[in-house]
């Protein structure tokens, strides 16, 4: 299986009246293919974050949904329309198996070190990527003479960062972003992008490779703001259509980047287009 995720007719509500529930979104078909950088993009509030907390099984925001699989590893699938009646512990051990999350609100342990809230997730996850690197490829090496201070005693830029790290270093299949670069200055974001376009795209989708020796297939879901990274680093875009109050994901939604130029379904669109049809 090719995709990560393969997802038709669902509904999202954070809203349980079955007499009347409020549908947020609605997903006509999404597909997540393994070894892609898939930016989510849309006006504010039309539910670029409901579909990252729904793919990264966050929160129960699932109404109704005719289909709704993972595929983390070669022959394994999981229905996340049974899982989501399962105990927590279920989707809190998909999660801690494969995926790891960026947010714009760090969600970083004030009272942990700077080393301490860095290294516990790949103490517990695993993974092979060393700290001393990873933060010299953020730029943070100015840090790791302080790892004992708090994360505190950081400034919001280089705290941001420094959760990059967190969330890159462990094992992942895929890796969740939500405004992950939104606290940084340009030559930063463009840096964390790259880091993450790299890894994604270091092992071809076709690697039978299997998981725990580091090697396995990834891929990057990003939300952002930002049509400049999206256009330069995704390799598939999914813009959210707004209509009142309600999100859509539709065949109209993706655009797709195919030998170095961007198509929207068989028509080829300049970057420039591109950048504005997501603001």
């Amino acid at each position: 299986m090719n995709n990560y995720f393969e997802i038709n007719n669902l509904q999202c509500s954070y809203e349980r009246s079955a007499d009347n529930p409020k549908i947020v979104l609605q997903v006509d078909e999404l597909i997540v293919p393994k070894g892609e950088v898939v930016f989510i993009v849309g006006q504010s509030g039309c539910g670029k974050s409901t579909i990252l907390e729904t793919l990264g099984l966050m929160n129960n925001t699932v109404l109704s949904a005719g289909k709704f699989m993972i595929y983390p590893e070669k022959d394994n699938e999981i229905d996340v329309t049974k899982v989501w009646r399962q105990k927590n512990s279920v989707l809190s051990e998909i999660r801690k198996k494969y995926f790891s999350f960026i947010f714009q609100q760090t969600n970083l342990m004030s009272n942990f070190s700077i080393w301490e809230n860095a290294v516990i997730p790949q103490l517990v996850k695993g993974g092979t990527k060393k700290y001393e690197e990873t933060l010299k490829q953020v730029g943070l090496e100015q840090i790791l003479n302080e790892n004992r201070q708090k994360v505190g005693e950081l400034s919001g830029g280089q705290q941001q960062r420094l959760a990059f790290v967190r969330a890159f270093m462990p094992n992942f299949n895929i890796i969740f972003g939500d405004e992950p670069t939104g606290n940084l200055d340009p030559e930063n974001a463009d840096n964390l992008m790259k880091i993450v376009a790299d890894e994604i795209h270091a092992i071809p989708p076709t690697s039978q490779e299997t998981r725990g020796q580091g090697s396995e297939v990834k891929t990057a879901i990003i939300v952002s703001h930002s049509p400049e990274l999206a256009v330069k680093y995704a390799d598939r875009i999914i813009k959210i259509h707004k209509e009142e109050t309600l999100g859509k994901i539709d065949s109209d939604s993706v655009f797709e980047k195919r030998d170095g130029k961007w198509f929207h379904g068989k028509r080829i669109i300049s970057n420039e287009n591109l950048k504005k049809l997501m603001q």
